[in-house]
């Protein structure tokens, strides 16, 4: 029988033929076994099947652990985002303002979604990182660990399963360690702000006799917040105004570099009198006129609402964080125990621990009435009152005191995986595995205050004794303490205490796994054998949500959630079969297919499958022509199902009142509108458009799977007379219907009444009074109404260079050109949106690296590209003047030098011409898309004892 390690050698061997040849897909190659002189079968990249000599017709890029240490990369998100063909996902730079995603890091091929890229650890899924979605937090995942990432694009849920559509990434961990290896490593901008940290130990080894071998790993990192006032380009914003110019041909928008403060608040209190003015305080409390500084903005709009940079108004830069600052710990231990030569035990754990905090404005108030008998109002304000016949104001505010908010998020992940594989018979194998997996989240918001607490403390009045007290007796009794809220931190200490709060949330999110796959030759062609793999895989996920009672009752400031529980699991069973079909022929040096179906049953979205049709051809030894095409799906996640209504009050139009349902795209508004028993000339009540409606924002029970048909179709050439070269291009197209898309009430009724009848997924939406037609009830939550078609090309190369005497040289591309991103979150022809050479979508994305090498000294050049692109594709002139973004290149410069054996160091600078992000107001802070460090320089060490 074939063993365990000869078949891990096999796997090795064919590692090493894929990284040498830089292909876009894994290779499998024949080994030997030096004693018995076998053939091997190794598992190749997206597939389930163990193949002989031959390549995937799915493209696969790979990385290395090793390139990422040298990159001086502390996170394995960074890597992913920098691939052409994703883009970033949620991370420390987007996520600040999104609560419960704060410091979440996670990838997003093709633009797709997250939640459309499926993330696996060593080709078996992981438990999500946030609650209610399916996509994998990378933070779980320590770099030190990594020994190669396997980047699938498309094609791959029939293999995989849901959440596959726009690809998978498969991380694989190390299993060559013996001994122990500490590695740190630390980047330091050269402006201060973003530094980040890192350190590692990892340990492993083999015991009793050989047959357990074991790899362990602890990390420690830290990332340091970046604020706007750490950087000069963040410091000096570009945004847009109104056009003070409104001559005909004119835009209506301009840009406008530098602050802008709000001119009608700020931190100590601002209030309009009936004299005409507006009035402010100094920070003692002192009443002053209001210094508009260089003057309000001029200009149509809401231009008066600014003012110059020096006003005393309220200016957002200062507040708010660029990155999320983010400290993670990660304990990993896989195990591997032979019971003899055809059949191991094999465990896989995780702990993780790391926090993040997000950050924002302190709590404000604009609807914030003050009576003229405030205790705490200075007397030249109660003159001005009392003189111009006012008898309260409303104070405009930052209430400074209380802190800024701040979302303070701690996620624990627990992941344990066991399994056992080995051989059947000389033909076949197997491998089982059950896994559990469990993220904790707790959640607590700081800064924050008791609505009516602020109420009743503010509203102070003086006492018969002279004392100030709150007016309301209850609140007195309840221990209320007069607050002041004129100037800046004139508030006592006390009444800070009796008004501030914080409020919570913690959340569970459980994944339950288990899979057998069975793999071998079925029987044998002239051209090869036909090999097969079956798999059956079973999966519950579940998810719960605990807010505190304060946030379910709505009593704190701007914030109120509601408790979730949802779950659901999934039986699914799948086949693939390879297929040679020409081997060593005229114009078919091989010739195969490939084919895989999987069947899925979900407890929610019901019964579904996925298919892939793939073909292999090499019609000469150099070129390799290769084409998938396939069916993929994705099942709503427990968030988009289960999510709890939480109410909302929305104002829309009722586009069957008499005058909208003229005007409907075609006749379908009219008639749909009678159909549904509002007779001709039927107005709303004047209630309905005099006040907001009442409704709530919730998840769907009755969504099913998203569906996409994609393919590929590409040719790999490693011309023999240039050694070294390689070269891959592979077209792409998906084409996505039914997917999932969050629907506000007024699309809803919009076209539930435009579309063809009445039986669609828009009507039931909302709901109307049966005696006066008005709609009393609506329902905002995610429907399958949604289409994407996205189509590009994939192009790699990598030339390897020796010398005999200028040591080795190496230069690898990767650049995705991108010829049509569109998408359509209705299904109406109207809203298609085409975002295809926008600054979200650019037209060309690139990765170029030059290295050498000599001896132990190892230098590299990289760059990273950003195609010029726009704002919108619908800009007219007459829009604005800043459309156009331009392209970017960042270059990093790194190294590493082996003093011995056993110590190397890493050494570089990332961004070294301190390349800022286009001075557009669309991404002048780096939207995610572009870096907002700046130049920083990074060293580390590794040393292996």
């Amino acid at each position: 029988m074939t063993s365990i390690s000869s078949l891990t050698n096999a796997v090795r061997v064919a590692l090493l033929a894929t990284t040498s040849a830089a292909l876009l897909a894994s290779t499998a190659v024949y080994a030997e076994e030096q004693d018995e002189n076998k053939i091997e079968r190794i598992e190749v990249t997206g597939s389930k099947i163990k193949r002989i000599g031959q390549l995937s017709p799915t493209p696969v890029t790979i990385i290395t652990g090793a390139d990422m240490m040298d990159m001086g990369i502390t996170n394995v998100a960074d890597i992913l985002n920098k691939l052409p063909s994703s883009t970033v996902g949620i991370s420390p730079e987007t996520s600040n303002n999104t609560i419960f995603a704060n410091g979440l890091n996670q990838t997003n091929l093709r633009g797709l979604g997250s939640d459309r890229t499926l993330v696996l650890v060593n080709g078996r899924r992981f438990v999500a990182g946030s609650n209610g979605s399916s996509a994998v937090d990378l933070n779980t995942i320590p770099t030190a660990m990594v020994a190669r990432i396997e980047v699938i694009t498309g094609g791959a849920s029939a293999v995989y399963g849901s959440d596959a559509i726009a690809g998978v990434i498969n991380i694989i961990t190390r299993t060559d360690v013996e001994g122990i290896e500490l590695d740190a490593s630390y980047i330091q901008p050269e402006q201060s702000g973003g530094e980040e940290s890192q350190f590692s130990l990892t340990a492993g080894g083999s015991f009793i006799d050989d047959k357990l071998s074991t790899v362990f790993n602890f990390t420690y990192a830290e990332q340091q917040e970046l604020r706007k006032s750490d950087r000069d380009f963040l410091d000096n914003p570009v945004n847009s105004i109104y056009n003070p110019d409104t001559s005909d041909g004119a835009p209506a928008r301009i840009a406008y570099e530098g602050r802008k403060p709000l001119s009608w608040i700020n931190e100590a209190g601002t209030f309009f009198a009936d004299d005409g003015g507006q009035y402010t305080f100094d920070k003692n409390g002192n009443m002053k006129v209001f210094d508009y500084g260089e003057g309000l903005i001029e200009g149509p709009g809401n231009n008066g609402n600014y003012c110059g940079p020096s006003c005393e108004g309220y200016d957002p830069v200062n507040y708010g964080l660029v990155r999320t600052p983010l400290e993670r710990m990660v304990f990993t231990l896989n195990t591997d125990y032979e019971i003899n030569d055809d059949h191991k035990i094999f465990t896989e754990i995780t702990y993780v621990d790391y926090q993040s905090n997000g950050e924002s404005s302190p709590v404000f108030h604009t609807n914030n009435p003050i009576a003229a008998d405030n205790a705490f109002l200075p007397d030249d304000t109660r003159q001005l009152m009392t003189d111009t016949g006012m008898t309260g104001f409303n104070l405009y505010r930052m209430d400074r005191e209380f802190g800024n908010r701040t979302y303070n998020q701690d996620r624990e992940t627990m992941r344990f995986l066991i399994g056992i594989e080995g051989v059947i018979s000389d033909d076949w194998d197997y491998s089982f595995h059950a896994q559990r997996g469990q993220l904790d989240e707790t959640t607590v918001w700081g800064g924050e205050i008791w609505d009516a607490r602020y109420n009743q403390a503010k509203d102070s009045v003086f006492a018969a004794d002279g004392s100030i007290v709150c007016r309301d007796t209850d609140a007195q009794a309840a221990g209320c303490v007069p607050l002041n809220l004129f100037g800046e931190n004139q508030a006592s200490q006390a009444a800070v205490d009796w008004v501030s709060t914080s409020a919570g949330q913690t959340a569970k999110t459980t994944q339950t796994t288990a899979g057998l796959v069975v793999s071998g030759a079925l029987f044998d062609l002239p051209a090869g054998y036909v090999s097969a793999a079956f798999s059956a895989d079973y999966r519950k996920e579940e998810s719960e949500t605990n807010p505190d009672q304060a946030l379910v009752d709505g009593t704190i400031f701007g914030n109120n959630a509601n408790p979730m529980k949802g779950e659901y699991d999934v039986t699914e069973f799948a086949a693939e079969f390879s297929i040679p079909l020409l081997s060593d022929m005229f114009l078919a040096h091989d010739l195969g297919i490939d084919l895989a179906y999987r069947w899925m049953d979900y407890s929610t979205a019901g019964n579904d499958d996925a298919w892939k049709v793939g073909l292999n051809w090499a019609p000469i030894e150099d070129l390799r022509i290769r084409a998938t095409k396939s069916k993929s799906v994705r099942a709503p996640n427990i968030g988009e199902l289960f999510s709890p209504a939480g109410q909302t009050f929305e104002s829309f139009t009722d586009v069957c009142d008499k005058i909208n349902v003229e005007l409907g795209p075609n006749d379908n508004r009219k008639a749909n509108c009678q159909a549904s028993g509002l007779p001709e000339g039927w107005n709303p009540s004047d209630s309905f458009y005099q006040s907001n409606t009442p409704g709530s924002n919730a998840g769907n029970a009755d969504l099913k799977a998203e569906t996409s048909n994609d393919y590929t179709v590409g040719a790999v050439y490693t011309p023999s007379y240039l050694e070294g070269f390689s070269i891959t291009v592979d077209y792409w197209a998906f084409e996505i219907s039914d997917a999932i898309e969050y629907i506000d009430v007024d699309v809803a009724v919009r076209y539930c009444y435009d579309s063809e009848s009445l039986d669609n997924v828009y009507c039931s939406r909302f709901t109307r009074d049966g005696s006066t037609g008005d709609i009393v009830d609506f329902v905002q939550s995610p429907v399958n109404s949604a289409s994407f078609d996205v189509k590009g090309v994939d192009i790699e190369s990598q030339y390897d260079i020796p010398t005999d005497s200028f040591g080795d040289f190496k230069v690898h591309v990767i650049a995705t050109y991108l010829e049509e991103w569109q998408t359509n979150p209705t299904g109406f022809a109207e809203d298609l949106q085409v975002d295809v050479g926008e600054y979200t979508d650019p037209r060309w994305k690139a990765m170029f690296s030059l290295g050498w090498n000599l001896d132990v000294l190892n230098l590299e050049a990289r760059a990273n590209y950003r195609h010029s692109s726009v704002a919108s594709n619908d800009w007219q002139p007459e829009n604005n003047n800043y459309n156009d973004i331009p392209s970017s290149t960042v270059w990093d410069f790194t190294g590493s030098y082996a003093f011995t054996d056993s110590l190397s160091v890493r050494f570089g600078v990332k961004n070294a011409f301190d390349l800022a992000p286009p001075r557009n107001p669309y991404v002048y802070d780096g939207a995610g898309l572009y870096d907002t460090t700046g130049r920083a320089f990074f060293l580390g060490a590794n040393y292996k004892i």
